[in-house]
């Protein structure tokens, strides 16, 4: 990742701390960024599966630039409830997902990390 923006760099690092211990894929995405991808990340028991993939892509903006949306590979309420308008059925980087879309209005990129808005995003599927 040498010929990417340190703030990206500093991103990926920060992520890999956020989430020790699960793998995370990183694949430059051809404009200065990267597509990153989570392995295993817990959703809680009210979805089937209840660990999931969780993907993103960090825009050569960042840290100017918003992390949005993120992905989640395909998963079931066990309760049989929709999932709501947040979270849309859709593909990414060739594969089926499910697509939160939870953007931050008030972020302060000084603060608002991806790796913190990754967090968030799994914290609030988990609460759904």
């Amino acid at each position: 990742m040498s010929a990417l923006a340190s703030a990206i760099t500093e991103a990926v690092e920060a992520i890999r701390a956020q989430f020790a211990g699960h793998p995370v894929e990183v694949v430059p995405d051809g404009n200065g960024g990267v597509f990153v991808t989570v392995e295993d990340v817990s959703v809680g028991p009210s979805y089937a599966p209840a660990a999931t993939w969780l993907g993103f892509q960090i825009s050569a903006a960042y840290p100017d630039a918003d992390v949005y949306p993120h992905y989640v590979g395909p998963l079931s309420r066990t309760d049989g409830q929709s999932h709501g308008p947040a979270v849309q059925s859709t593909g990414w980087r060739g594969q089926p997902a499910l697509q939160i879309s939870r953007r931050s209005s008030r972020r302060d990129g000084a603060i608002d990390s991806a790796a913190l808005k990754a967090e968030r995003i799994r914290r609030w599927l988990a609460d759904q």
